[in-house]
């Protein structure tokens, strides 16, 4: 993991609310993935408005990546 990519999980890591891409860097999950993970229900994805911007709550994505057995 280069130098950016650890900040990001460092200041994803610090929020409330993730983008995808925060989730993907997180899990080291590709983003086709985690839409996978959200379509069999397995992490829960949050949506504002219709086809607007995906947002995960932090702990909900830490529950599933200590959960995640593959």
């Amino acid at each position: 993991m280069d130098e950016t990519q650890r900040l990001r999980v460092e200041l994803a890591q610090a929020k409330k609310y993730l983008d995808i891409t925060d989730v993907s860097l997180m899990s080291n999950k590709s983003i086709s993935t985690i839409r996978r993970k959200i379509s069999d229900g397995l992490i829960k994805a949050y949506q504002d408005v219709p086809n607007g911007k995906l947002l995960f709550k932090r702990i909900d994505v830490e529950n599933w990546i200590e959960g995640v057995v593959e």
